[in-house]
């Protein structure tokens, strides 16, 4: 959405206030105007299949996408959110076909390359271990480069030789500082009138909801009932 601004204080303060319905993209000098560029918060959703804490992650502060969903992971940018629900299949918490509840909301703030992941996340590094109460044994950074282009798969209890490709094929880790993670366990319901787009089946490249704001806000109403979050 273009904006035309003829006050500079207005335009700073999309530029650099505390505005959650709008993104600052960029603006132009136009005459007497300032032609400002806005995002609304768009949101990608997706069902999940499996939720233990590795894909994503939500531990050590941050939650990360670093396997799994390859398409999204090439496609989504800083700024944009991303949902994942609850499916038919899940543990714990199976849910019909437009009965989907929430299992996380993360925003975008790093879209990293895998290596400079592997650089800047050691914390994410995995453990392989079977001890359940090791955080690490949840660690999603699970691919060292070589220096060429190619990497190596860490011993982990989560992903084998076979899922390598398809993750590296993403090329991306999503990094999320700010974050709502709820769980399978105790995923949140959403009401009926604040629902985005939510895929019927498993979608790689996500059902889109161009401006989610009214849901995001409805979460973040209740970021108490999070298991993990960087609002605690």
């Amino acid at each position: 959405m273009r904006v035309k601004i003829d006050d500079m204080a207005l335009m700073n303060y999309f530029r650099f206030g505390d505005n959650d319905d709008y993104q600052f993209v960029g603006a132009n000098k136009d005459s007497d105007f300032y032609e400002v560029e806005l995002g609304t918060q768009k949101l990608y959703s997706y069902k999940m299949t499996h939720d233990n804490r590795f894909a994503p992650n939500p531990l050590f502060g941050v939650l990360t996408l670093a396997t799994c969903k390859p398409r999204m992971r090439q496609n989504m940018h800083v700024g944009e959110w991303i949902a994942g629900w609850t499916s038919k299949g899940i543990a714990h918490s199976p849910t019909e076909v437009g009965e989907e509840k929430l299992i996380y909301l993360a925003k975008v703030t790093k879209k990293l390359t895998i290596a400079e992941y592997w650089e800047q996340y050691p914390q994410k590094r995995p453990v392989n271990t079977d001890d359940k109460n090791v955080p690490e044994r949840y660690g999603d950074n699970i691919y060292e480069p070589l220096g060429d282009g190619t990497f190596r798969q860490m011993p982990n209890v989560h992903h084998g030789p076979d899922k390598m490709a398809k993750d590296v094929g993403g090329k991306y880790v999503l990094v999320c500082e700010e974050f709502y993670y709820f769980s399978c366990l105790s995923p949140l319901e959403i009401p009926a009138e604040l629902r985005p787009n939510v895929p019927k089946v498993q979608s790689a490249y996500g059902e889109i909801t161009e401006d989610a704001t009214a849901f995001i806000d409805y979460v973040k109403q209740h970021a108490g009932e999070c298991k993990y979050t960087d609002a605690q």
